[in-house]
């Protein structure tokens, strides 16, 4: 058995106990008893409850600094927390009557428990086990793909797999720790602690429950709201879906938190249209939220939603209190409820001195698509609910039929013509351009208000009380989506993963107009061939989301069933060929100095320390001078990343960036020495080794030191050259040497340049700029420069190649001068010379006499 299968095997029954031996017992003891039956609903909630337990837990023993988060401490506590929760439940059962589920879940609908719903509640079709068979098949195929693959995302790598290795190795949660919540890397650290040590696929054997708990939250919602059909449904769709199966493997946190905003939402609309056990559901999706505050701070969009809610609510009642009141207590209870898990992470960080939350950088807003690509869950739903109004309009064929449907389709038409434009032009690169324009949006606006104008009067006319109990939901219930999405739309639309967490509301409408329209009864009523087609299009449309996650962007299709990624590190390499070469690098390093803590800088470099949790790497931290990478081990410069550290900082002030420029020149007194680097096409990471002390060497390898002193306006003291020719020709590039000395801190910032002279003094080329400019807008600002540095300034000069040389005026003005000298970027004015303390002008001459060629025939 491969190595990969074994760890996660070996880490499934610990996660088994925590998601059904500590979670079931929980969501028996506060689900109502009557739910007890319905076991999607106490799975559903046990896949929240389970973990959440768990991690509160780990977070107390994790924050007390000592090394507690040990196993056998944990899983002593979730015994404790197991047995707790089963007495609870014990005592309910035994206390309270049971009741028919199937009554209550109607009766709390506002609709008469119906044969047609009974037996929607009571019989599975044919299609229905088909959906079921794609859903588990996708299952399996993702359990397989993601206990496959290390994990591989920036965002994993970055944040949730690195801590949860970092917990690992120290068996605590360190101080410095801010940012994300715990929900998922305590996890990962418990199915690491599960199996011994550090493990990836231990730990992303967490992923799989998270990912069924997101289906059957999606499938609670439908059933709860609408009835079981369309949660089979909006469960299937969700699970189908490519984008999720593409994404299903990376470790990331928006499947978790679309489990916890849809099981969230789908208690507290429970609560909200429901007329029983409303504090008791409340209570729950307040929890849930909690739980989603306590993965991710973007749950905070629900609060929003609910507000929203609350707000309409008001205005719906025209301002009676007295009838707005009892919704107003659902949200407040679901509120206090959500408090203790939710709020304990950002109360922690600001005791601890880090922000509360983090935002995105602003650069991240700049990349929101904001196209009408975004919009296609909500059309998907106005499209279906547009079908739907003209089969009932068609059947009642009154006078009203051809305005409202005229109504409909011109409100239709407005909509696509305001979002087809930037949808066709969504493979653009340039996002902002692509973005929906004003007359685009007016177009949205006034589509949206003609089509919901006529779908409303459609409701009104001619829709049964279920029809229009059961749009009242679907409505409630994207309305509690709407902060969320304009949130996502204008800020986070540059990627589609972000969008997650309300995709199964989104999904309800079609999902309860499918349910409707392919009812259980009609599909049994087909015959064998039309039943046999439709199940063909089932698997048709199912396939696309099966087979999603076995394509990988850099290791193409192949990879599960052939040896091109043999062990770990060469799966961390498929597209982080960059990365791994620097970690390759620096694990060479530590092989060769045992015992030893590896300390490294490397501005901005985030997913560098997953592979050193042990080790001193430190990201977040932008030294600018020399000074602060004492005793530091290497310095890696990594493009973006480190540029974007950097880039509020001038390079005149930036004493680090600035001798990266010396890495190259390969003397003794450089503080720097470029080790290796490497480019994969989207990021480059430059490894410099550290030796800052060196620059106070004098360098010993001047081939021409002056016999007298030779100063720079009193600043710079030069103390020699090399040059590596005397001939010039065109095109023919001869390195120059410069050696200075700083004496005192310079006060401006002072460019070189080398002049060629002729004997008369007339400039016949010229070589100006920055010491130890590298070309790629580094160089070593004379503002940085400390007393007692010696600084190696290496020079191309090449006469440019098209330049005319007469052969006899080279031979009449054969004694051509190299003169060297400073000048103020500010003020263009040279710094004077002093030889032996007398004044020389504003330049030095080198002693080599230069000879001047044409070009030697190609």
């Amino acid at each position: 058995m491969p190595d990969w299968m074994t760890a996660t095997l070996a880490s499934i029954p610990a996660l088994l106990w925590i998601y059904f031996g500590l979670g079931i017992p929980w969501a028996l003891a506060v689900l109502p008893r009557r739910d007890w039956r319905n076991r999607v609903l106490v799975l559903a909630l046990a896949f929240a409850l389970g973990p959440a337990l768990l991690t509160a837990w780990m977070f107390l023993l994790g924050s007390l600094e000592t090394p507690l988060l040990r196993f056998d401490l944990i899983l002593a506590g979730t015994v404790v927390l197991a047995i707790t929760g089963a007495a609870l439940a014990w005592h309910r059962k035994n206390s309270l009557p049971g009741t028919n589920p199937d009554t209550e879940i109607n009766r709390d609908s506002g609709l008469k428990p119906t044969a047609s719903t009974k037996n929607e509640f009571s019989r599975w079709g044919r299609d229905e086990k088909l959906l079921l068979a794609l859903i588990g098949i996708a299952l399996v195929i993702r359990w397989v793909v993601v206990a496959y693959w290390p994990f591989t995302a920036y965002d994993a790598l970055w944040v949730y797999g690195y801590e949860g290795r970092l917990y690992t190795t120290l068996g605590h949660i360190p101080s410095s720790i801010g940012y994300y919540p715990q929900f998922l890397p305590l996890q990962f650290t418990y199915a690491q602690l599960a199996v011994g040590g550090i493990s990836d696929h231990a730990a992303r054997a967490v992923l799989p429950f998270l990912h069924l708990g997101s289906i059957l939250a999606a499938y609670v919602l439908g059933e709860r709201l609408v009835n079981r059909r369309t949660g089979l449904f909006a469960a299937a769709i969700w699970a189908l879906y490519p984008h999720v199966g593409e994404w299903s493997r990376f470790g990331d946190l928006e499947i978790p938190l679309t489990f916890l905003f849809t099981l969230s939402a789908a208690f507290f609309l429970m609560a909200w249209t429901g007329e029983s056990y409303r504090r008791r559901y409340a209570l729950i999706a307040g929890v849930a939220l909690g739980i989603g505050m306590w993965t991710k701070p973007t749950m905070g969009a629900f609060i929003w939603g609910v507000a929203l809610l609350v707000a309409l609510e008001l205005a719906r009642v025209r301002f009676d209190w007295r009838a707005w009141l009892p919704r107003f207590r659902v949200a407040v209870w679901a509120g206090i409820a959500s408090i203790p898990l939710g709020a304990v992470w950002y109360v922690r960080n600001i005791l601890n001195g880090h922000n509360a939350i983090d935002l995105p950088p602003g650069y991240w807003l700049t990349q929101a698509a904001r196209s009408g690509v975004e919009f296609g869950w909500p059309l998907l739903a106005l499209i279906g609910g547009l079908l739907f109004a003209y089969m009932i309009l068609a059947r009642s064929r009154t006078a009203h039929f051809r305005r409202e449907m005229t109504a409909a389709l011109l409100g239709l038409t407005f909509i696509l013509a305001g979002v087809l434009p930037s949808i066709l032009g969504s493979g653009s690169l340039n996002v902002v351009e692509n973005r929906m324009k004003l007359p685009e949006w007016l177009a949205v606006a006034a589509g949206a208000i003609l089509l919901g104008a006529a779908l409303w009067q459609v409701l009104q006319r001619y829709s049964t009380p279920y029809a229009r109990t059961l749009t009242g939901k679907i409505t409630w219930a994207l309305l509690l989506a709407l902060p969320y999405f304009v949130t996502w739309f204008y800020s986070y639309s540059y990627h589609y993963r972000l969008s997650f967490p309300i995709v199964p509301l989104l999904i309800l409408p079609t999902a309860a107009l499918l349910a409707h329209g392919f009812s259980v009864e009609r599909v049994a009523s087909w015959r064998l061939v039309p039943q046999l087609l439709f199940g063909a299009v089932l698997v048709a449309l199912s396939v696309p989301g099966i087979v999603a996650p076995l394509s990988d962007p850099n290791a193409g299709s192949d990879w599960l069933w052939t040896d091109k990624l043999p062990d770990d590190i060469a799966k961390y390499r498929s597209g982080n060929e960059a990365l791994l070469a620097v970690v390759e690098g620096l694990q060479i390093y530590k092989g060769d100095h045992p015992g030893e803590i590896l300390h490294v800088v490397a501005p901005g470099v985030d997913r560098l320390p997953f592979f050193f949790p042990g080790d001193d790497i430190r990201i977040h931290t932008a030294p600018t001078r020399l000074s602060e990478l004492e005793g530091v081990d290497f310095f890696v410069y990594g493009t973006p990343e480190t540029r974007g550290a950097y880039e509020n900082i001038p390079p005149q002030e930036n004493q680090v960036v600035g001798a990266l420029g010396l890495a190259n020149t390969g003397f003794r007194t450089s503080p720097v020495r470029q080790a290796w680097s490497r480019d994969d096409g989207i990021f480059r990471y430059e490894v410099f080794e550290l030796h800052v002390e060196n620059r106070f060497l004098n360098p010993q390898e001047s081939l021409h030191d002056p016999a007298v002193p030779v100063i720079f306006g009193d600043v710079i003291r030069f103390r020699g050259h090399g040059i590596g020719g005397d001939t010039f020709w065109p095109g023919r590039p001869i390195f120059l040497q410069l050696y200075w000395e700083s004496l005192v801190p310079a006060t401006e910032d002072y460019m070189v340049y080398i002049h060629l002279r002729d004997r008369e003094d007339n400039i016949v080329a010229s070589w100006d700029g920055p010491a130890t400019n590298t070309g790629d807008g580094r160089y070593y600002s004379t503002l940085v420069w400390e007393p007692g540095e010696f600084i190696i300034d290496e020079r191309k000069l090449r006469l440019p190649d098209d330049m005319v040389i007469n052969p006899y005026e080279a031979i009449t003005y054969s004694t051509y001068r190299l003169v060297v000298g400073f000048y103020s970027l500010s003020t263009e004015s040279r710094l004077a010379v002093a030889i032996d303390g007398q004044p020389a002008g504003d330049g030095f001459t080198l002693d080599e006499r230069i000879l001047l060629l044409p070009a030697p025939p190609s």
